[in-house]
């Protein structure tokens, strides 16, 4: 270990045991993914996953349209739920034998995004391009626009 403590207001759970002893792991839950340009969400729950929206899409951002992060960022009339222990593969779709599980996992993605707010600045030095009070959600970002030596000093 490093000796120091992490923050208090780390959103995490203790790994040590899993890492050092094998225990099992603390985490029963993990949000995959969650894509407002081509509405999609992954979370994996126990031993079921489900998928929302189109994971096929080939929507790619389009110049000067928002993309916010929100209930609305995500496509909830398109839904597939996987057992992974009986099916690791993801071969067979249970969501219509198991309506419960999948409200129950909406729900959570749903509880999820109601509390999101903007990541942190990836691009700190190309004003316009981030959350800011104004506009709380990442604007699609358009490299093409500067020198290649520009973009480079950028992810310095």
């Amino acid at each position: 270990t490093t000796g120091l403590s992490p923050p208090t207001e780390l959103d995490s759970i203790d790994q040590t045991g899993l890492l050092s002893d094998n225990s099992t792991c603390a985490r029963d839950q993990i949000m995959l993914h969650i894509d407002p340009v081509k509405r999609v969400a992954g979370y994996f729950k126990g031993k079921y996953k489900l998928l929302i929206g189109d994971q096929d899409s080939k929507a790619s951002c389009e110049k000067n349209k928002f993309y916010p992060l929100d209930v609305g960022s995500i496509d909830l009339h398109i839904i597939q739920l996987f057992d992974i222990y009986a099916d690791p593969y993801e071969e067979l779709d249970i969501s219509d034998e198991h309506p419960d599980i999948v409200e129950e996992l909406k729900k959570d993605v749903i509880e999820y995004l109601s509390h999101q707010v903007p990541l942190q600045c990836q691009l700190p030095t190309v004003d316009g391009s981030y959350p800011n009070s104004k506009v709380p959600y990442y604007l699609p970002f358009d490299f093409r626009n500067f020198a290649p030596e520009t973009v480079g000093r950028m992810f310095l």
